[in-house]
């Protein structure tokens, strides 16, 4: 852990790197603190009641997640601005929605709204003296949120918590196993968080597993038909440190499907593969965050391979849009390509495979305005998801083909 003296007023544009376990002072009345999960920031300037931060790219291209916990020593606005010139991209640093925040220590979370946003500044006010506040560009979903996740559904009979494998650090990723692969049922694999920071689909993930769990008519006649088999977090250290992972040199998690993949998690998907032969995948991601065609849901992937890949997609999509709660996220929009090759990502690696239903990505919108992200929401979005599929008829390869 590093203290930071002052940086003069001459080194307001330099670019002081951060530590995620550094804690950044000054005689200013605000501590910025990057010591805990999830936690992402650099503090390049400081200035009366005004922080300049920027995300830390820890040695990767430009993206823009950011989190990190402000401690105030006296009540009072404080400005946070990310300067465009230090930050080097123009994907925006702050959402539709403005910043999240929470008040608990991260346990709960809300948008903040843009009332108090211009352009890449927000200004919070400080109610108390050392209130200890903890902002974020998008609702955190981490190891913590998983195990109450587990925690909740610890004793339901249709669950089972696996190890996939271990990361490069150590961390055990999970593999959650719902329902039992018998002669009259197809497995399905669903994965998350190949990009790190891409929260918000968490959240429509496990809202997925938890319906696929419940006694509903449709979990049960969705597990009469398919073995679910989960990934919740693919990136499981990148999501832990708070990296970007999106772009990730000298590629990310979700570029590694080659024939000789460099990520533990992604070697084990394979693997797993191999045993079980995967019929249907579904990939959650979330796209960039403030650019206007990606504010909301869609799904990519090869539209030709499966062969009936575009069919079941539409398919599905339709089923969603019946199904979604009011003011969700406009979509899913079917945006799926032509592709003659497989690149080396999640959808075309199994879209590609003999004998494959259905292979894609959902995309989900951080924050998009005037719509419903948070996890409560999410979490529905994800419920609505299940009914689809089981509504879906899905076409199998023709024998044709």
């Amino acid at each position: 852990m590093r203290t930071l003296s002052p940086l003069p007023p001459i080194l307001f544009l330099a670019i002081y790197s951060l530590s995620p376990v550094a804690i950044a002072r000054s005689a200013n009345t605000v501590t910025i603190k990057a010591n805990f999960p999830g936690a992402n920031i650099r503090v390049v300037g400081k200035k009366a009641n005004m922080v300049h931060l920027a995300p830390d790219w820890r040695g990767d291209n430009p993206w823009f997640y950011w989190y990190f916990e402000a401690i105030a020593k006296k009540p009072g606005p404080v400005h946070f601005s990310f300067p465009e010139k230090v930050i080097g991209f123009k994907n925006g640093a702050i959402g539709p929605q403005g910043p999240a925040v929470s008040t608990d220590l991260g346990n709960t979370w809300k948008w903040m709204g843009t009332k108090n946003v211009k352009g890449s500044i927000f200004r919070f006010n400080f109610t108390r003296s050392n209130q200890r506040v903890r902002f974020a560009v998008t609702i955190p979903y981490l190891q913590s949120d998983l195990d109450q996740f587990l925690k909740k559904n610890a004793s339901n009979p249709y669950l089972q918590k696996r190890t996939l494998t271990k990361s490069r650090k150590g961390r055990i990723v999970e593999l959650l196993q719902i329902g039992k692969l018998r002669t009259s049922v197809k497995p399905v694999i669903v994965t998350g968080r190949h990009h790190a920071s891409e929260t918000i689909a968490s959240f429509v993930l496990e809202g997925f597993l938890q319906e696929a769990i419940s006694d509903s008519p449709a979990a049960r006649e969705f597990r009469k038909k398919y073995a679910l088999y989960a990934i919740p977090f693919v990136d499981k250290d990148g999501v832990e440190e708070g990296d970007q992972g999106k772009n990730r040199k000298p590629y990310d998690h979700n570029r590694d499907y080659r024939s000789k993949s460099i990520y533990p998690e992604i070697r084990a998907i394979k693997e797993l593969d191999r045993t079980m032969n995967f019929r249907f995948s579904l990939d959650f991601h979330c796209p960039t965050l403030v650019m206007p065609d990606h504010q909301v849901m869609y799904f990519v992937g090869p539209k030709n391979h499966p062969p009936n890949n575009y069919k079941n997609v539409s398919a599905f999509a339709g089923q969603i849009k019946k199904n979604l709660p009011r003011n969700a996220p406009v979509g899913p929009l079917v945006w799926l390509k032509n592709a003659s090759e497989p690149a080396p990502m999640n959808s075309h690696y199994f879209g590609f495979k003999k004998d494959a239903i259905m292979a894609a990505t959902i995309e989900i919108p951080f924050a998009p305005k005037g719509k419903n992200t948070e996890p409560d929401s999410c979490r529905a979005y994800g419920k609505a998801f299940l009914h689809a599929w089981v509504k879906t008829r899905f076409h199998p390869p023709t024998k044709t083909n």
